[in-house]
């Protein structure tokens, strides 16, 4: 049996998709491999038999600040014996410092990567992509500057930033990708990866595949949820002008509001919700993994709205294994994982609030029956689609 180094700064239940996945991943590796993780987070969701290592040093996120703890770590004796003793090293998130130094010591590397970090300083690629393909800096730009001062001067000095982790991970011996809409992307901004990149789909939470058909509790009114915080990329102000649009059309329907508002955007909502007459709003906020799967036991349709080219898309897939239908913008790995589903025809255009707000009223008009049918057929085959690209099959290859 073979050593497994897992380097990462966010680890599970912190952080998001990404993070789900690589404690899903580490959970398949552990069946054939000794498994160290090294992590910035203090409190990680543990297996048995993982060795968790708490790391200070890997406790900032931002990106430069992180880069340079990185090759601080690598100087520390502590990290030096468990890299001496370790197979393989797998960076799931942005450690990438470590490369060089892991092939010159003669270790394997594999890259995950669950965003667009080699072209994007913000890992973010807004949608559609063929639009955007000549303005990544551009947006890049404009997208860390709604932040505030900050993050809009650490743009400015580091937007250059994509090529130095270009330089990093075309040393690594794979890079996986998450959805091919992904891979493509990269492979037209830096092609010299193409050779290195492999698509493997996230792993789905064994709760969701062990479990029986989700039964819906029904309400007087339909209730959709909504779990992109107030992310500008998410597509909440997307979602904002579409509640005008069915208020306006006389719709009745319950939405409940998860993730991480502001202060500015709970007054945004709030204001909102006294305007609105037929939708009411129900803003829960940021919540644990398993509460978000109980909520949608009273929830009937997921609006997913975002606006970036979405690597994967877990809220969507999950949804779908809770049977909630979801109605999602065209962006991203979503189409290319959801074709030839009933539920494609709930796809709209990236940005275009009318056309959600068409989705959502075509999807009130649905019976009880009508959506337990959708939302079987499209488990089906979602689980037909998943299993070509399987990573408890393909990840342990690679590794």
């Amino acid at each position: 049996m073979g050593s497994v180094l897992v380097v990462t700064e966010l680890y599970w239940p912190k952080g998001g998709g990404a993070e789900l996945a690589t404690h899903l991943i580490v959970n398949i590796l552990r069946k054939e491999y000794d498994v160290i993780v090294v992590t910035g987070t203090r409190n990680p969701s543990r297996l048995q038999g993982v060795n968790y290592i708490y790391e200070p040093l890997l406790s900032k996120h931002e990106k430069p600040l992180l880069w340079l703890n990185t090759l601080r770590l690598l100087k520390a004796q502590r990290f030096q014996k468990i890299l001496a003793v370790s197979d393989v090293v797998y960076i799931p998130k942005y450690a990438f410092p470590l490369i060089p130094h892991a092939k010159k010591l003669g270790k394997k590397v594999i890259i995950h990567l669950h965003d667009y970090i080699p072209i994007s300083y913000t890992s973010v690629i807004l949608a559609p992509y063929e639009r955007h393909k000549g303005r990544i800096v551009r947006d890049d730009l404009a997208i860390e500057c709604t932040k505030g001062f900050k993050y809009c001067s650490a743009v400015h000095l580091f937007w250059w930033a994509p090529k130095a982790v270009t330089k990093w991970i075309e040393q690594a011996d794979k890079i996986i990708c998450v959805s091919e809409r992904q891979a493509d992307i990269i492979i037209d901004q830096v092609p010299e990866l193409k050779d290195r990149i492999v698509v493997i789909y996230n792993p789905i939470p064994p709760e969701l595949l062990n479990t029986s058909p989700l039964k819906k509790e029904m309400g007087a009114f339909p209730t959709l949820l909504y779990v992109g915080g107030d992310n500008y990329i998410k597509g909440f102000y997307v979602l904002l002008q579409a509640l005008n649009i069915l208020e306006h059309r006389g719709l009745r329907a319950n939405i409940i509001f998860t993730n991480k508002y502001s202060s500015k955007s709970l007054e945004i909502l709030n204001r909102v919700k006294e305007k609105l007459k037929n939708v009411n709003l129900e803003v829960v906020g940021r919540v644990k993994y398993n509460e978000l799967l109980r909520l949608h036991r009273k929830t009937q349709a997921l609006i997913f709205p975002s606006i970036w080219e979405e690597t994967f898309g877990y809220s969507v897939i999950e949804a779908i294994f809770l049977n909630t239908i979801p109605i999602f913008s065209k962006a991203g790995a979503l189409p290319e994982l959801l074709a030839k589903t009933p539920v494609v025809n709930n796809m709209f255009t990236p940005g275009n609030a009318k056309q959600l707000a068409d989705k959502i009223e075509s999807f009130l008009t649905l019976s009880e029956s009508s959506i337990e049918k959708i939302a079987s057929e499209t488990k089906i085959k979602i689980l037909e689609k998943l299993s070509s690209k399987n990573p408890e099959i393909l990840i342990p290859k690679i590794i």
